[in-house]
C-alpha cells in the first residue's frame, strides 16, 4: 500500500515537472511587434543604426575596411565579400563635402584598410585566413576625425543635412569619437 501511494505520488511529480517544462507556444514576431504597440501606446521603438562619418589621412575610399582590437595587434571583425554588396552594387562609403566619408559597413574607431579594393575582394575566388587579412593591412591608424551623427531616424536626408552642417562647420554639435 505505502509503495502504491509512493508511486502515484513519484508519477504526479513527474507529471507536473513534464508539463510545466513543456515548450510554450510560439508567438510569431509580427503578434510580438502587435502586443508591444499595445502597451507602450502604440508605437515600437526600433533601434536605428548611428550615422558614422569620417576623414581618413590618405585616400581609402575604395578599399576594404576591418576592425581591430584596441592594442591594433589583431582583426576582431572583418566583412565577407557579400557584406560589400548592397542592392547588387558595392557598399562605398558615401562623399560627403570638404572629404568626408558617410559608412555604410559599420565601422569605428579601431577601423584599418587592406590593400585591395571592395570589386577586387568581391570578386576574389578563394577565402582569405584572418591571418592573410592582417597582413593585407596598409593602415592600423587611418583615421583624422570620426563623428557620431545620430541616429538615421533623425535625418530626412542625410548626405544634404550632413553637408549642410560640414559646410557651415558644425561639426562639434556631433560627439566626436576619433
Amino acid at each position: 500500500m505505502k509503495n502504491t501511494v509512493l508511486l502515484k505520488g513519484i508519477a504526479f511529480i513527474l507529471m507536473a515537472l513534464f508539463f510545466s517544462c513543456s515548450p510554450k507556444t510560439k508567438v510569431n514576431d509580427t503578434q510580438k511587434m502587435e502586443e508591444q504597440k499595445e502597451a507602450i501606446g502604440g508605437t515600437v521603438v526600433q533601434p536605428s543604426p548611428p550615422i558614422i562619418i569620417y576623414k581618413t589621412t590618405n585616400d581609402y575610399y575604395d578599399k576594404v575596411p576591418v576592425i581591430l582590437s584596441d592594442d591594433k595587434s589583431k582583426i576582431t571583425s572583418y566583412p565577407g565579400p557579400k557584406d560589400l554588396i548592397r542592392n547588387k552594387e558595392l557598399a562605398l562609403p558615401i562623399k560627403l563635402n570638404d572629404g568626408y566619408l558617410l559608412d555604410v559597413r559599420g565601422i569605428n574607431q579601431n577601423v584599418a584598410f587592406l590593400d585591395i579594393t571592395y570589386g577586387a575582394y568581391t570578386k576574389a575566388m578563394r577565402v582569405y585566413t584572418v591571418q592573410q587579412l592582417y597582413d593585407m593591412i596598409i593602415d592600423k591608424d587611418p583615421l583624422l576625425e570620426m563623428y557620431d551623427c545620430g541616429s538615421k531616424k533623425e535625418y530626412k536626408d542625410e548626405v544634404m543635412e550632413l553637408n549642410t552642417i560640414i559646410d557651415a562647420g558644425n561639426l562639434d554639435s556631433f560627439k566626436k569619437l576619433k
